[in-house]
């Protein structure tokens, strides 16, 4: 009854956050926003990071938890991993200095987010209507 129990509440949990991360890896295609695409950036990547680190911090601290306590070992684990994935999420975007091939242009900003493991630099420049969006140029 026990097993089956922390099963339907690691369901609960977990639903809604499978469904939020293909939304925020949308970010660097879509648009940011009228707010400063760097710390858009990041704060999407942060996101990201929370929530996956949050569902493998919970599997792994229920998988390393005693056999009357895994579901205290699904939240310490996943409370863990959601602290430290947003960390390591944040700190995955850096806005940078223009290569030297690009011109600057004006309301643009140079920005480096890892990708898979790679790094990948775009530009993101604020249109008319005040988004941010990529302008197509990059590395």
């Amino acid at each position: 009854m026990r097993t089956l129990l922390a099963l339907a509440c690691s369901a609960v949990v977990a639903a809604p956050c499978l469904t939020l991360p293909t939304f925020a890896s949308a970010q660097p295609y879509g648009a940011y926003g009228p707010y400063d695409p760097c710390l858009a950036a990041k704060s999407a990547a942060a996101h990201n990071g929370a929530v996956t680190g949050g569902i493998l911090g919970a599997v792994l601290g229920s998988a390393i938890a005693g056999r009357g306590s895994r579901f205290g070992g699904a939240v310490v684990g996943g409370t863990v991993g959601a602290v430290a994935g947003h960390e390591v999420g944040g700190h995955s975007v850096r806005c940078l200095a223009y290569p030297y091939r690009f011109r600057p242009r004006h309301h643009c900003h140079w920005v480096e987010q890892d990708h898979h493991g790679h790094p990948r630099q775009f530009e993101l420049c604020r249109d008319p209507d005040g988004v941010w969006r990529p302008s197509g140029r990059r590395l």
